[in-house]
């Protein structure tokens, strides 16, 4: 299926017909971008570690596999499989892959466009 968008009506695609882009050689990632919707889709490398940072917009992560552990305001949190963390925004956090395995996850935030 190839992209196609109707702008300020929608957005028709799939995964297979996005580029992955490498993020800090330690992220692949895959976006889908609405005017009000940012879905990010990432392999995290094994062992990978992203320090401590703050976004102005709320984010939701949804773990598909592996494992994932973030420090959000000082408590530790740890998501697997079918599992997913909602971080409020300007709420500082880190995230690091928990084992010697990729982990893929989706991030959803609203887009800072809109």
């Amino acid at each position: 299926m190839r992209n196609r968008t109707l702008p300020g009506k929608y957005m028709v695609g799939s995964w297979q017909s996005l580029d992955a882009s490498n993020a800090q050689e330690i992220l692949e990632r895959e976006v889908i971008a609405t005017q009000r919707l940012l879905v990010v889709r990432c392999v995290y490398k094994s062992n990978s570690n992203f320090p401590r940072h703050v976004h102005q917009q709320e984010q939701i992560t949804i773990v598909e596999s592996g494992h994932l552990e973030f420090d959000v305001a000082g408590e530790r949190i740890e998501v697997g499989p079918g599992q997913m963390v909602s971080i409020f925004a300007g709420v500082q956090h880190a995230s690091r892959v928990v084992a010697d395995e990729p982990v893929r996850a989706l991030n959803l935030f609203l887009n800072p466009a809109a």
